[in-house]
């Protein structure tokens, strides 16, 4: 990676922590676009993730970028030469250059990504704002009260600074990207396992327990699909596997669960909510193959906790389409009633339960008893 310097005269300097000057890169984006252009371009072999029925390039000279990718989403991977031709990619390069104040994230895809906007509007809980603007079209976002922004776009152009850990939002917006791509595949925040060759989703507030139930039923040797995010092709209601690595909440666990946890490497993790979690990957897991689709059959959405666990069957509603709204990239420049209708055909072609889940193991010898009984 070679380096450059900036003409002092175009770029506004400040004094930093670190005992030398840096520029306040985001008041004059453009001088660093033309900096990058004059590099020298070394071309990387990208790592290319399929996505259910897309894909997601990454092309990455900042090695923690690169390896956040490996380690979250390696059941992905998809060797370069079986990406096939016509579907749907996401294109995401990070250029690093030595004393350069920022890296250049560049995102190629057939509609232009707006970065700002869709930040702004997929994550309004974490309390983002547009800091910053130009007049030749950059925009900038970040957090009240900080100078640096978080990062700086234009187009297909994303500065983001170079000491701030952007790799969790870069790398989280390019996954909710490819998903929107795919509007003939529903995404919710729930977990989904096989059993018995039929697809089972599980949905439910954050700290229901999804992850703990979909873990509990992989242990005892049924197909784990996911416990982050589920993913339904329509109109077929296929139930698509989406394995990244699973996150562990502090609390119980099946023995199962907690003999494959110890018997398996582990990290933590912070997350936006605040919540430390532990990581582990799921083909370390739960290492039984899995199908491409299984046919969803059932849905069971998590209510509060009980002494023993049980379950009631329901014929849905109008009014219970907000148990199982699609994820938010689906209504990203659309009609909000387009995923809504696909997601109320979903809940009238399945076998809808409340579930007041009791101890792990009980719960999911409930699930599996009602799942085999049908």
């Amino acid at each position: 990676m070679g380096g450059w310097q900036p003409d002092p005269a175009q770029v506004r300097l400040q004094p930093t922590t670190r005992g030398f000057w840096a520029p306040r890169w985001w008041q004059n984006p453009a001088c660093l676009l033309e900096g990058f252009s004059k590099l020298e371009r070394v071309p990387l072999v990208s790592d290319w993730f399929q996505l259910v029925d897309a894909y997601l390039g990454i092309e990455s000279q900042d090695l923690a970028f690169r390896s956040r990718f490996r380690r979250l989403y390696g059941e992905f991977l998809s060797s370069p030469s079986r990406v096939p031709l016509g579907v749907q990619k996401l294109h995401c390069q990070v250029q690093v250059s030595r004393g350069a104040p920022a890296c250049l994230v560049t995102l190629s895809a057939p509609e232009e990504v707006g970065m700002v906007d869709f930040i702004l509007d997929l994550y309004r809980d974490r309390g983002y704002v547009e800091t910053y603007d130009t007049s030749d079209g950059w925009r900038s976002l970040g957090l009240p009260g900080r100078d640096e922004p978080l990062l700086t776009a234009k187009g297909s152009h994303v500065f983001v600074g170079r000491w701030q850990s952007w790799q969790p939002l870069i790398a989280t917006c390019a996954i909710n990207w490819v998903m929107r791509m795919q509007p003939d595949v529903l995404f919710f925040h729930a977990a989904s396992v096989g059993i018995g060759g039929a697809g089972v989703l599980i949905a439910g507030d954050k700290g229901t327990g999804k992850s703990t139930l979909s873990m509990a039923l992989g242990a005892q040797g049924h197909e784990f699909f996911g416990d982050e995010i589920a993913a339904v092709r329509w109109p077929t209601l296929e139930l698509a596997p989406f394995r990244r690595t699973v996150s562990v909440r502090p609390g119980p666990q099946s023995r199962w669960v907690e003999k494959v946890l110890r018997d398996n490497a582990t990290y933590t993790e912070p997350f936006p909510d605040g919540t430390t979690r532990r990581r582990a990957e799921a083909g370390k897991l739960f290492p039984r193959a899995v199908a491409n689709s299984l046919p969803l059959r059932w849905l069971f959405f998590l209510r509060s906790f009980e002494y023993r666990p049980r379950a009631e069957a329901f014929r849905p509603r109008t009014s219970d389409l907000r148990l199982l709204a699609p994820m938010p990239c689906a209504f990203w420049k659309t009609s909000p009633a387009r995923p809504m209708m696909k997601a109320a055909k979903l809940l009238s072609s399945v076998n809808c339960y409340f579930l007041h889940p009791g101890l792990p193991e009980e719960t999911a010898g409930l699930v599996e008893g009602i799942v085999r009984a049908g």
